[in-house]
């Protein structure tokens, strides 16, 4: 099968079956509330945050070792493909122990964690679960990593989505029947860890050869390699889980627990589309790294071109409907009032998600090329900035002062430094021409979005219908602000000219 034919496959199925899953998570959600109270809900997302932090504990060794089997799996060389992931398998035993030993660990800590701990029972109890969960997938997940390389990530979706959707359904009823917490825990935990043993054995029968156990070491060359990835890694993995990891974190400080449980209603579509969109790009990496091994950097490129025009249009989109409709969706539609936030931190919501997602094309080239090496600073900074901006703009203005933070941390250092590293040594070519067209779309997009919110602004606040119209303004109105803008831009008509083969070969022409 080609690289398109299972980047296509991939891109497919992942939407189909994440579609399913959101819809199936917001159901849950609701019954999550229903059931039990806000300050569960704060507790579900203070705790997960604190294990995002603590898997900081994987170091990147992911993405490193991932990058490092592109090769030999390109060359069937299943000797090396084996010494990798035997040497994968040992690094993730070793973080899975090292997460669990850390997050028990900081049981008796947990009031000085979170300003206001809701008088409920069992915390610890609860809080231990959510570090089983995390640390037991780290014992299976290895044989993933091959599944993932070899330009099969759908089958990773399926197995994942199916499973979420089993584990959703199964907590509902649970929940429903029982309204404990612990056994909502418990099943999430079961649900984990089925999946991940019939995904290992999904891959044992793809790819026979990993079953043996005459596993040669490896070669200097590669370790060397993976040795420095990983180091480099490390770096990008720190940022990341600061940044992504902290805000729930200082919520729960600085305001409480009840307001992280109400900002986590955002952060779940948010989530959602993040997911669904990162499926997308994770579908394509391989095909990339591939790409790059086996094509000239002038068509890797145009292929670049191609996939960041897509990034620019689909950003700006999702950021105007996020802050357009998300607490009309949140207080009418899918839960009540009392849930929603002030429009001011919705729109530095949508700001974030806006710049957070204006990178994914070049991370995602970033990563396949395996330029990890070239901005290993710039996460440190990103950090240290991160924190310092929300702790002092918390203080004073609460949840916006925590996501201002966010924003300006990434706006510093990932905004410029990210496509200045991946044009310098992944294309060796100028940067200019990638920042104008940031700037043209980011226009565009705040041009679009103060149109879109005005004339949504006329229309109710509340009720299905109102959100319904609203829905189809905001579906119209900011993707017909692109066509104009873009109409001639070549990378569009790629697009059309892809929309119009499919078409075509769909109805036999």
């Amino acid at each position: 099968m080609s690289r398109t034919s299972n980047s296509l496959r991939n891109i497919k199925t992942s939407l189909f079956l994440k579609l399913a899953a959101l819809l199936i998570n917001f159901v849950t959600r609701r019954i999550f509330i229903d059931t039990l109270s806000v300050a569960y809900l704060g507790l579900n997302g203070t705790f997960s945050n604190i294990l995002s932090l603590l898997s900081l504990a994987e170091l990147g060794v992911g993405s490193a070792i991932t990058f490092s089997l592109y090769k030999p799996l390109a060359e069937n060389d299943n000797e090396l493909t084996l010494s990798i992931l035997a040497l994968y398998k040992k690094l993730y035993t070793i973080i899975g122990i090292v997460v669990l030993i850390i997050g028990v660990s900081l049981t008796p800590f947990l009031p000085y964690l979170i300003k206001d701990l809701p008088d409920l029972p069992n915390i610890e109890l609860i809080y231990i679960l959510f570090v089983l969960n995390s640390a037991i997938s780290y014992f299976f997940v290895y044989k993933q990593s091959l599944i993932n390389a070899d330009q099969k990530q759908y089958i990773i979706v399926k197995y994942n989505y199916i499973s979420s959707m089993a584990c959703a359904l199964l907590q509902c009823v649970f929940l429903y029947l029982t309204h404990d917490f612990i056994v909502y825990l418990c099943l999430a935990i079961g649900c984990g860890i089925v999946n991940n043993a019939l995904l290992a054995s999904k891959a044992d029968r793809l790819y026979p050869f990993i079953t043996s156990k005459d596993v040669k070491p490896l070669p200097a060359s590669t370790k060397s390699e993976i040795t420095r990835n990983v180091s480099a890694m490390m770096a990008h993995k720190l940022g990341a889980v600061v940044v992504n990891g902290t805000d729930n974190l200082l919520i729960a400080y600085f305001v409480g627990a009840i307001s992280v449980g109400l900002y986590s209603n955002y952060l779940m579509i948010t989530f959602g589309l993040t997911s669904a969109y990162a499926m997308i790009f994770n579908s394509i990496t391989a095909s990339v790294g591939n790409l790059n091994v086996s094509e000239s950097k002038e068509h890797t490129m145009t292929v670049f071109k191609r996939i960041s025009f897509f990034v620019q249009w689909l950003s700006g989109f999702s950021a105007i409907s996020i802050f357009v409709l998300s607490n009309h969706f949140i207080s009418s539609v899918w839960l009540k009032s009392g849930y929603t936030l002030d429009l001011s931190i919705v729109l530095v919501i949508a700001l974030n998600f806006y710049v957070t997602l204006m990178r994914r094309g070049v991370l995602t080239f970033r990563e396949a090329m395996g330029l990890y090496w070239y901005d290993r600073h710039k996460p440190i900074a990103e950090s240290l900035i991160n924190l310092a901006a929300s702790i002092i703009l918390a203080k004073s203005y609460g949840i916006l002062g925590v996501l201002l933070g966010t924003f300006i941390s990434t706006v510093t250092t990932c905004l410029w430094i990210e496509p200045c590293v991946l044009y310098k040594y992944g294309f060796a070519s100028s940067v200019r021409p990638y920042f104008k067209g940031y700037l043209l779309n980011t226009a565009v997009t705040l041009i679009a979005g103060y149109a879109t919110w005005r004339i949504c602004g006329l229309l109710p606040s509340e009720g299905l219908p109102a959100f319904l119209a609203k829905a189809a303004i905001c579906a119209v109105l900011p993707n017909l602000a692109f066509l104009l803008v873009y109409m001639k831009r070549p990378e569009l008509k790629h697009y059309f000219m892809l929309f119009k083969g499919i078409v075509c070969k769909k109805k036999n022409i």
